[in-house]
């Protein structure tokens, strides 16, 4: 029902946050970050009543196959993964290596030559 019809374009943005290359340290932190996150996921926030979707923890393989089995996911043109804020620069280097090696290769980016 959108005024633009086929044309329009759809995005979401989720936090997500492999753990491929993470140490077990590293793990109990994002896990821990991720659930005190849960309870904003549970009703509409703010004056526009927006619903957040829950943090995704876990490796690469595992998110993609969450991403891929939410009907949502599979409807929309693009997505924008978020990084939490309070994290140290080891945490988004290793984060961010994760996401470019494993994975957005998981679903299906391929980097432009």
């Amino acid at each position: 029902h959108h005024p633009d019809g086929p044309a329009a374009r759809v995005s979401q943005g989720l936090v997500v946050i492999p753990t491929d290359g993470a140490t077990r340290e590293q793990r109990a932190k994002y896990e821990e970050y991720a659930e005190q996150r849960m309870p904003r996921t549970t009703a509409p926030q703010g004056p526009a009543r927006l619903m957040f979707a829950p943090d995704l923890v876990g490796t690469s393989q595992d998110i993609a196959e969450r991403l891929y089995a939410h009907a949502a996911f599979r409807e929309i043109d693009e997505v924008a993964f978020a990084l939490p804020f309070t994290f140290d620069h080891e945490d988004y280097v290793q984060i961010l290596t994760d996401i470019a090696t494993k994975l957005g290769p998981a679903l299906g980016w391929r980097p432009v030559d």
